[in-house]
């Protein structure tokens, strides 16, 4: 079987959830013998780097790119306003790109074309054109979701029209995608349900991201309750990130520090000094990009993910799983992934019940660690490679 995987961004090197994402595919793919092509978007946020890893994985699959200028400018917004389509998934069209693929559609007969997230859903029909290949759109997140909820939430009215102009048109556009595809794989179960609801007839399966335990070094750790150490790593080009960092920050962290002087929170992720630069916050480091967030994860003892609006599952939880963190997150946060409260995570949803949180893990370390073997135990039965990468064959074999 030979696949082409079309994605947004380069999936190495792994440095944000969504790269990950994809490289679990790539790699899953590749240990079964598949041969495997991928053809990148390139951005000024997501380039092409070189490195041993990079090279090697570029190698294997061929890896092909495009950069393309994704930032918004003010004719791009008045010309999709008047168009009424999506201004996010615009910035991804270029005539290069659809040359490029024109050019090795031409050339290399693909059994399956698999769609990395809606925003390269505009070469759906050059490769119709060009190509007898079924095509599968990969489900990270429902995309429009995060906007409206970001609508709601905010209270600036401004920013809410705004908000809910994106979220129409790039509704409009995702759900539009679905009358031009083969098939589907959702990351999680709540974004298969939706889709599933509006389009009952279309063969899809839920592929959550898996992982590889072999890379994830899990060693048992002890909370020292001298210094109890509080951590979040995340981007903040994310507009999720940034309003679940500011609310934590701003409505959390200042009343429990101020009760707990040994406690300490520690920021790191793309954007962070910029973001924080100038604020002040009590018992606050902060970190920009990290080389080795898996060593960063190990460092510390506790992670925080306040998300109050996003979709789709969030990796970085995953991969604190994997590594036996404690994690405090909201019901957003954990969304799609088969969580229970107090046994292999912490679900604080307001300001209360985020204080409550925290304050119960300083006081109970030890039942933190167990919570944290807990976590490591799930991925290891539900969310493990093998099992997730056999379910991920039996589908793109159907119908080939």
């Amino acid at each position: 079987m030979k696949i082409l995987q079309l994605t947004h961004k380069p999936p190495m090197p792994c440095i944000d959830g969504g790269c990950l994402a994809m490289n679990q595919i790539t790699s899953s793919l590749l240990k079964t013998g598949v041969e495997v092509k991928v053809i990148s978007i390139t951005t000024k946020k997501h380039p092409v780097i070189f490195s041993e890893e990079t090279t090697q994985f570029f190698n294997q699959t061929k890896f092909q790119s495009v950069f393309i200028n994704t930032k918004i400018k003010i004719g791009k917004i008045v010309l999709s306003f008047f168009n009424n389509s999506s201004i996010q998934s615009n910035r991804f069209y270029s005539k290069e790109m659809d040359n490029l693929l024109k050019t090795v559609l031409s050339e290399e007969k693909f059994d399956v074309v698999i769609l990395e997230s809606i925003f390269v859903g505009h070469y759906i029909e050059t490769i119709r054109k060009y190509s007898k290949a079924r095509i599968i759109l990969r489900v990270h997140n429902i995309e429009h979701l995060i906007w409206e909820r970001l609508s709601k939430k905010t209270k600036n009215p401004i920013k809410k029209i705004i908000y809910k102009y994106l979220s129409n048109s790039l509704k409009y556009y995702e759900l539009s995608l679905f009358h031009k595809i083969d098939g589907y794989m959702p990351i999680t179960e709540v974004d298969h349900q939706f889709f599933k609801e509006k389009f009952p007839n279309i063969n899809s399966i839920v592929i959550p991201f898996a992982v590889d335990l072999s890379y994830y070094h899990y060693k048992e750790h002890k909370i020292d309750k001298n210094r109890i150490t509080f951590f979040h790593i995340g981007s903040m080009n994310w507009q999720p990130n940034i309003e679940g960092m500011n609310w934590f920050l701003n409505n959390i962290w200042e009343k429990v520090a101020a009760k707990y002087p040994n406690i300490f929170l520690i920021l790191a992720g793309k954007g962070n000094q910029k973001v924080f630069a100038n604020k002040s916050y009590t018992n606050v480091q902060i970190f920009d990009f990290v080389e080795d967030a898996q060593q960063f994860m190990n460092d510390y003892d506790i992670m925080i993910v306040p998300l109050l609006s996003g979709s789709g599952m969030r990796i970085k939880i995953m991969e604190g799983m994997a590594l036996g963190k404690p994690i405090i997150t909201t019901t957003t946060g954990a969304e799609g992934i088969e969580i229970a409260d107090k046994e292999n995570i912490f679900i604080a949803d307001t300001v209360e019940e985020m204080v409550k949180s925290i304050e119960y893990c300083v006081h109970n370390s030890d039942v933190c660690e167990i919570v944290g073997k807990n976590a490591r135990q799930l991925v290891e039965n539900r969310y493990h490679q093998e099992k997730i990468t056999k379910d991920l064959m039996g589908f793109l074999l159907q119908k080939i």
